[in-house]
């Protein structure tokens, strides 16, 4: 915060203005030639004498920053034409400035700079300034009271420290910068790379053998399961290598890269060196904490272009988005912390609290506090709506927050906003998109059945959409007309799959009364009564009625709904590439298994459902009977590592594995195709992909 800077006149008055002054472009600090002082020369002049008064004017300027308000703006007119202020600066720049400063840099900072405002213009030009001194000055300004009436000098000494001050703080704000674009890009660029590199024909083999090591968790089997008491969900080996990366930039770039004038040299915005350095690691949290907004709201986007161009799954940039969300907070604590105790340390804390400065970062702060404590698993599971509204609102408070903050302080000279505009641009396209995808669809009238007392059946006509991996996200404005925005995914199946096909010779045909038996079978179940609205083109979504949204539906005729879809949820490339495709599921979650079933030759279905939801399967009878290698057991659970085993033992190469369903379940195939993977290196590869979706 470095407006910090401005109350340090108090006791420099007669050696130093403070702040920054108004650019003619924003950017990053030291990035593509962006520099807040050139010359540095010209700059440490006007602040030798921008604390004066002058004979126009009483109002000492804080550093310069005169577009603030009314009265700012009359000392810019005041000093576009108060020659002893244009000549005192002229004769300093013209006896400290070298003589490798060029005229035009120092003719481009006198016209857009030297009176405080770009869009006043000096009554006089540099050249024409100094021409207009007749005798050499030889009155020195000093003093607090001091009116500049006459031309006058600065002292060598003076001059030097000033534009040392200004110099090591650039530095500083450049490191901010580059340290800052460094975690950014790696973060952005991290996916890209590692999805691109196993692309690359000599790392076939090596992924395929790194690959089991990076499935497993690293903490026992946990990870679509939460740990105990709910206190989230635990990544696995190779998500944490990339948050150990993230974590590692944030930690060295905050400890590195500092350099101080104290104690070798008087640094004339702060008292001493504990200041001058509390000074510079505030600023870097603060700009370490903006960088990783882009990627942060990215990560949590539903169209996230990395979606596109990586094979990382939405529920992998879910999680990694939660851990930068949690570096992020902690940037921002550590900045306010420091803001605090600096403050207090120099004496300037109880008159700047009620500065918008100070405010907007509170409330900067407080929103971003609010959204980690909200977003704890245990709210996020149990009261999904209340987690989802306090989400956006704290977001849009916080950004909001952010924004006033910097602006308070330098007006966007510093370029902490190129940031946040990189932010806003990522979360507006995501919203448009999600409105443009709506659009497109348009307004559909679904059809609702009851499959149970627990699932229920949605038919909406019209898209065609099959692509395995996919999903869409369905609003029923109507259910719950104060929530209208209430959205869920769901996994896409094709009505038409479910109109019924031969069955494939060589199935076993089971009763109903074989379902109910609680023992592991191997079924093709019965064709189920052909649904009416099969006959159409368009999607079939199976519901589990929960708490929300769901719980509202009924069976009726005409629901209003919207599909914004269809969205990637889980590459599916490399497990269509295999050799032998699994496709395991439990209980409903076999609706994201089916869009696969006719996209590779050699597939095999598993599924395990409790005896309750046996009218599920009777309810998918038609798709399922498509299917010649299946097992489905109902009231037992799957023998995860023995049919993973047996299928190993086959002779396959490469083995693709695609799992929908509890979260136990899912812990339980990645455990063992990890396991599998190590054991059977060289011999049986594993391609693993897990169809959950988290929060």
């Amino acid at each position: 915060m470095k407006y910090v800077l401005l109350l340090a006149l108090s006791w420099a008055t007669s050696v130093v203005a403070t702040g920054p002054l108004p650019v003619t472009r924003s950017g990053l600090a030291g990035v593509a030639g962006f520099t807040f002082y050139n010359p540095y020369c010209g700059h440490g002049c006007f602040r030798s004498f921008s604390p004066y008064k002058l004979q126009c004017s009483s109002t000492i300027s804080a550093g310069g920053l005169t577009t603030a308000d009314a009265i700012a703006h009359e000392l810019a007119r005041c000093r576009a034409s108060d020659f002893p202020y244009l000549s005192s600066i002229a004769w300093c720049i013209h006896t400290f400035c070298p003589e490798k400063v060029r005229a035009s840099t120092i003719e481009k900072f006198w016209e857009t700079q030297i009176t405080g405002d770009a869009k006043v213009l000096p009554k006089w030009s540099y050249g024409e300034t100094l021409a207009n001194i007749t005798n050499p000055p030889t009155v020195v300004a000093s003093g607090e009271d001091l009116v500049l009436n006459m031309t006058m000098v600065t002292t060598y000494t003076t001059w030097k420290l000033t534009q040392d001050t200004l110099i090591y703080f650039f530095r500083e704000s450049a490191r901010e910068s580059y340290y800052g674009l460094a975690i950014l890009l790696t973060a952005f660029g991290l996916p890209l790379v590692l999805t691109w590199f196993g692309y690359l024909p000599f790392m076939t083999g090596l992924t395929d053998r790194i690959k089991p090591w990076l499935y497993q968790s690293i903490i026992g089997t946990y990870h679509d399961r939460p740990l105990p008491f709910l206190i989230g969900n635990v990544p696995t080996l190779g998500q944490s290598g990339y948050i150990a990366v993230i974590v590692i930039l944030n930690i060295v770039f905050l400890t590195i890269g500092y350099e101080t004038l104290w104690p070798n040299e008087e640094m004339q915005w702060y008292k001493n060196h504990y200041q001058e350095l509390m000074a510079y690691w505030m600023w870097r949290t603060g700009a370490l904490a903006f960088c990783q907004l882009p990627v942060l709201f990215l990560f949590s986007s539903r169209n996230n272009i990395l979606l596109w161009l990586t094979n990382w799954s939405h529920s992998t940039y879910m999680l990694l988005h939660r851990w930068i969300a949690r570096l992020f907070l902690i940037q921002t604590l550590l900045h306010s912390i420091l803001s605090l105790v600096l403050y207090q340390d120099d004496g300037y804390y109880s008159s700047t609290v009620d500065t918008p400065l100070w405010y907007w970062g509170c409330v900067g702060t407080i929103a971003a506090v609010i959204i980690i404590l909200t977003s704890f698993l245990v709210i996020r599971q149990r009261a999904y709506e209340l987690f989802l509204v306090t989400h956006i609102v704290m977001a849009v408070v916080c950004l909001v927050g952010c924004w006033y903050h910097v602006w308070a302080d330098d007006e966007g000279d510093f370029g902490y906003e190129t940031f946040l505009y990189a932010t806003f641009a990522v979360w507006g396209f995501d919203r448009l998109a999600r409105v443009g995808r709506i659009l497109k669809t348009g307004v559909k009238r679904a059809v609702v059945t009851d499959v149970s007392d627990t699932i229920a059946r949605i038919d909406v006509p019209g898209p065609r959409w099959s692509s395995p991996g996919q999903c869409v996200y369905v609003y029923f404005p109507t259910l719950h007309p104060f929530r209208p925005w209430e959205n869920h995914p769901f996994s896409i199946i094709p009505t038409a799959a479910l109109t019924g096909r031969p069955s494939n010779d060589g199935a076993v045909p089971t009763t109903l009364g074989d379902l109910e038996k609680n023992r592991p079978i191997t079924v093709t179940p019965r064709p189920s009564t052909q649904h009416g609205a099969n006959k159409n083109s368009g999607l079939t979504l199976f519901v589990r009625k929960k708490v929300g949204m769901t719980r509202f539906l009924k069976p009726r005729n005409e629901l209003v709904t919207l599909l914004e879809s269809p969205y990637p949820c889980n590459p599916t490339k490399e497990v269509l590439q295999s050799d032998r495709l699994l496709l395991i599921g439990g209980g409903i979650g076999i609706t994201g298994l089916l869009a696969f079933v006719h996209c590779h030759p050699t597939v095999k279905l598993y599924h395990s459902v409790k005896a309750d939801d046996v009218c599920l399967v009777e309810a998918l009878a038609s798709l399922l009977d498509q299917i010649r290698d299946k097992e489905i057991v109902v009231g037992q659970r799957l023998d995860i590592s023995g049919l993973l085993q047996d299928q190993a033992d086959l002779g396959y190469s490469k083995i693709g594995v695609v799992v929908c369903g509890p979260p136990g379940m899912c812990d339980d195939v990645r455990a063992v195709v990890a396991r599998l993977g190590r054991e059977k290196s060289g011999r049986c590869s594993f391609e693993l992909e897990v169809d959950t979706f988290g929060w």
